[in-house]
């Protein structure tokens, strides 16, 4: 009944959810060739609307001396320019295709995992919340079903309201990731209880933290019945301890600001599903493409972005592509867990933790300032913020505004220290945002 209630109140409100929804879960019951052919048709459209309809792309094949005509096979795609971060940052809104006003247009601005803030828009009509929908589905659970949610940011008191008020019978709980004391942890457990939380959300940092705070209390949330990690890696022991202590499946899903969602688990583990009705994912090795099996850097396009397409985009990220089918026997192909968005915790000298991932947004809002950051925290538990700004870019303000930020966030128990200089990166070339020599 409660499902039914809920989809009466949210699709009658977003029919076009509701259809495309339809139209995701059909797709699964497809062949994997049936998928694969549907997956080239999308990708043969976008290209043939980039030469009709987007200035910016226009250029760009030309001066990859790629023609109209020219893609006539799947294997011709590999031949196709790569989209670099730094063209989105120097072209912005000429990005946009000819025909989509911005009333039309959604904007995604993030400080990114890899330290380098970016906007981005997308179709208002694009299905982003009902991929999720699809997803949970292969974790056993429901949109309908009442959940949780450790973010960066969460909603303000009244919206939270008005949505307990819009999703009824639906219940929905948050938590920022910045309010990881003991006192916010013990209340927002207390409202899970009550509640009687299905599904939890959250960045990997925070839901460990929270686990921790779990375990350490020895406490339960037995109507719990699946875990949905993001913003970073899910690490295998991490995994390991979330499920022993919170007694259910903790899943891993593999998206950006730039497209919300790539792939993800099913309930059988077996690596992450690519949606590749939605999207497609090269790997290459600096512009030639390797083998099925062999890691890279992953490419991505959107199959539904036609406002501002993102056509073989380097997201930064490196992976693999999988030869083996899953066992659930769902047509999507699978590819291994993502290699390089690594999320550390600040450690507070009082004993507390703020979760990495939440500081990958204190740039954000200055796309047009910061080429890429990191945050560094020393073993004395000081930290260094050492940034690189973009030329030209007024930095006093800027720093100012994140300096005020952090000391609200550590409580003013961390010094801080912001340092202009070249960013460290690992050994796959991935700028780590976040560091912590307190991490063992």
């Amino acid at each position: 009944m409660k499902r039914k209630i809920f989809q009466l109140k949210q699709w009658g409100l977003a029919p076009k959810r509701a259809a495309n929804y339809r139209a995701l879960t059909a797709r699964e019951l497809w062949s994997a060739d049936e998928l694969a052919e549907y997956n080239w048709r999308r990708r043969a459209a976008l290209v043939d609307f980039l030469f009709e309809k987007n200035p910016f792309y226009q250029e760009k094949l030309r001066q990859a001396g790629f023609a109209r005509g020219d893609l006539k096979a799947p294997e011709d795609f590999q031949k196709l320019p790569i989209l670099e971060k730094q063209e989105i940052r120097e072209a912005g809104e000429r990005m946009i295709s000819r025909g989509f006003s911005a009333a039309q247009l959604k904007t995604s601005s993030t400080g990114g995992s890899t330290g380098v803030p970016l906007k981005t828009w997308y179709h208002k009509d694009a299905p982003v919340a009902e991929l999720s929908w699809r997803m949970l589905h292969w974790w056993n659970v429901d949109i309908s079903d009442h959940a949780a949610y450790l973010y960066r940011a969460v909603p303000p008191e009244h919206a939270q309201r008005l949505q307990q008020v819009m999703l009824w019978p639906t219940r929905r709980s948050w938590i920022r990731a910045l309010d990881m004391d003991d006192a916010g942890m013990e209340a927002f457990y207390r409202r899970l209880r009550a509640q009687k939380t299905v599904y939890l959300v959250g960045y990997v940092g925070a839901l460990d933290v929270f686990a921790a705070f779990i375990e350490q209390r020895n406490y339960s949330l037995p109507a719990l019945k699946a875990v949905w990690t993001t913003a970073a890696p899910l690490a295998a022991g991490k995994r390991t301890f979330m499920q022993q202590v919170l007694q259910t499946p903790v899943y891993t899903q593999y998206g950006s600001c730039e497209f919300y969602w790539i792939a993800a688990e099913c309930n059988r583990q077996q690596g992450m599903h690519i949606g590749t009705d939605v999207r497609h994912v090269d790997v290459v090795n600096g512009t030639a493409p390797v083998a099925c099996g062999q890691y890279g850097d992953l490419l991505v396009t959107d199959l539904t972005n036609y406002a501002f397409p993102l056509l073989r985009y380097r997201l930064g990220d490196r992976g693999r592509l999988l030869p083996n089918r899953c066992a659930c026997g769902r047509p999507f192909p699978l590819m291994d867990y993502v290699d390089g968005r690594i999320s550390d915790k600040i450690h507070l000298p009082g004993g507390g933790y703020v979760a990495g991932e939440a500081m990958g947004g204190i740039f954000r809002g200055y796309p047009d300032a910061i080429k890429t950051f990191q945050v560094r925290q020393a073993k004395d538990y000081s930290i260094t913020v050492t940034y690189e700004p973009l030329p030209g870019a007024e930095m006093k303000p800027v720093l100012a505004a994140v300096e005020d930020r952090l000391k609200a966030v550590l409580h003013g128990q961390v010094a801080l220290r912001f340092v202009e200089g070249a960013i460290e990166v690992n050994d796959n070339g991935k700028t780590r945002f976040m560091i912590s020599e307190l991490e063992t």
